[in-house]
């Protein structure tokens, strides 16, 4: 092959990596908001630790609801307040709850490094380990209705995480 030939195969391929850098590999998933805009709006508002805690639970529990029962509806006031139920896949909305469980995770971790003393700590801590582990029959139950290896698998990673929640300690 001339030198022409592979100088002009070598720009043609400079081209397309810098035209459509994604080619050849496999896309990343489309960034999802693992909390609705209602659900935010509560978090940002209970800025106490117990009961963000309580939103953050209630969220996950709201995941939950929609997984085990797909037509799910709820009552007119628990809407205004939380907004219509999350929607998705299974396998969205079980990588919703695992990041709702990392964030309160997070939030914990951050309470405990700023101040161990802080009182509500111990109450926050409770009611997220008591949360975490009634949601655990709830996963279990699932997991006969999932279809594909990625949902098992996004299951197994939000029971472990839940289980993870339910026994932490300090």
């Amino acid at each position: 092959m001339s030198n022409w030939v592979k100088r002009g195969a070598g720009g043609i391929c400079f081209v397309l990596m810098m035209v459509a850098p994604g080619l050849g590999r496999e896309q990343a998933l489309p960034k999802r908001d693992h909390l609705t805009e209602k659900e935010v709006a509560l978090v940002r508002e209970y800025q106490e630790l117990d009961l963000r805690v309580e939103v953050f639970l209630r969220a996950a529990q709201r995941r939950l609801l929609v997984l085990t029962n797909p037509q799910a509806v709820q009552k007119k006031k628990e809407e205004e307040l939380w907004g219509p139920l999350p929607t998705g896949s299974q396998l969205e909305l079980l990588r919703d709850y695992l990041r709702i469980l990392e964030e309160l995770e997070e939030k914990l971790d951050d309470a405990l490094n700023l101040d161990p003393r802080n009182p509500l700590l111990k109450k926050a801590l409770k009611k997220a380990k008591e949360g975490a582990a009634s949601h655990l029959p709830e996963l279990r139950s699932i997991a006969p209705r999932l279809a594909g290896r990625p949902e098992q698998k996004a299951l197994a990673l939000a029971v472990e995480e839940a289980e993870r929640v339910a026994a932490a300690s300090f």
